[in-house]
């Protein structure tokens, strides 16, 4: 089992350093790469109590205790993440209050004790400074926030998926389920969590058991599955929240006008500049073009449409491929090059759409009377 935390702690330590450096603030990628800096070195003093280094002088009680910095870690990740606002994202720093109080705790702990003789007078000095009880009141305290931040992160995490998962071109769809992997990996790491910490604390079957050894060799697979998610969900656009939302109409008979105002506006930007022929157009962008946030520009779609963004596009980007597929001009081009003329950008998810609104594949349709 040494070998196994080790190497999480290496893996972690380079994962850590990679996101901090490579990925930047991108995203929240900062806070994601400080949680994995905290869960290597809390695997960190795993394998030292597991190798058995903790009876050397030095190495006793060295305060390494981040467990309850890793969950509040992940949780601004996921704030960031979901384009939460900067006054969320500042009222979510309260959770890393209780680790600041135990890790200085722990740091006083260490100074009071690292001029002694021996373990036995280092044990004596933790213990006239309770550290055992205090230690004790950390675990449940960081079970307990583990279990709710894991909550929170699913919540908010699965709320910004069906908010935005509309709004983006198809090439961001394994994105989208990443964000799924997210909300899992929050959500599996906290019910973990609380069977080893009852197997541990409640069961009394100690820290060397199956449960904990699993336990260990899950935060060790996290490390390595953390980094890879951070990585890629660098690039997912974000789409932040309206500072106000409006509110639904009484009645939905008449469509508001300046809802219908910016719809028309809309479709005469679909006409005359084709936006719909880029492959990368996102709900931001016409947002921008339209001179409004995100969510209003979906509510003015739906409203005017009655479809999402992602179908609203794609209507337009069929139109001109079955133009371009009747235009005797076009007779030796390909209906893969078609496709992505009109700004689709993946063959599977084009013949999918295609056929949805015609009923027929695309070669069909080109070869009808």
């Amino acid at each position: 089992m040494e070998t196994v935390l080790l190497l999480g702690v290496i893996q972690g330590a380079i994962t850590g350093l990679g996101l901090l450096f490579y990925a930047g603030r991108k995203n929240g990628s900062h806070w994601l790469a400080l949680g994995v800096l905290a869960l290597s070195l809390t695997l960190l003093r795993l394998w030292t109590h597991a190798a058995g280094l903790e009876a050397h002088g030095l190495l006793r009680r060295l305060p390494l205790s981040f467990d309850l910095a890793i969950f509040p870690l992940f949780y601004l990740y996921a704030l960031s993440l979901t384009a939460a606002s900067a006054a969320s994202i500042r009222r979510a720093f309260a959770w890393l209050l209780p680790w600041t109080i135990f890790i200085g705790y722990s740091v006083l702990v260490y100074a009071a004790a690292i001029g002694e003789s021996g373990v036995p007078q280092m044990d004596a000095v933790a213990g006239r400074w309770h550290y055992w009880q205090f230690k004790r009141i950390e675990d449940y305290l960081t079970i307990g926030i583990n279990t709710v931040l894991a909550g929170l992160i699913w919540s908010r995490v699965s709320r910004y998926y069906a908010r935005i998962e509309h709004w983006l071109p198809e090439r961001f769809a394994d994105l989208l389920r990443l964000l799924k992997t997210v909300m899992a990996l929050a959500l599996v790491t906290a019910v973990v969590n609380l069977v080893s910490f009852s197997a541990e604390h409640l069961l009394g079957l100690g820290d060397r058991g199956v449960f904990s050894h699993a336990a260990q060799a899950f935060y060790v697979v996290l490390v390595y599955t953390v980094g890879i998610v951070g990585f890629r969900l660098k690039d997912l656009p974000q789409f932040p929240e309206a500072t106000t939302e409006p509110a639904p109409p009484a009645l939905p008979a008449r469509p508001d006008p300046g809802t219908d105002d910016a719809f028309q506006k809309l479709q005469a930007l679909m006409q005359t500049t084709q936006l719909f022929a880029d492959p990368d157009l996102n709900l931001n962008t016409v947002a921008q073009r339209l001179g409004l946030t995100a969510t209003e520009t979906s509510r003015v779609i739906k409203e005017g449409s009655g479809k999402h963004f992602r179908a609203y596009v794609n209507e337009f980007r069929v139109e001109a491929v079955k133009r371009k597929l009747l235009d005797p001009d076009y007779r030796s081009v390909s209906v893969l090059a078609i496709s992505l003329e009109c700004g689709f950008n993946a063959e599977s998810s084009f013949y999918r759409v295609f056929k949805a609104a015609t009923g027929l594949s695309p070669t069909d349709f080109r070869q009808r009377p």
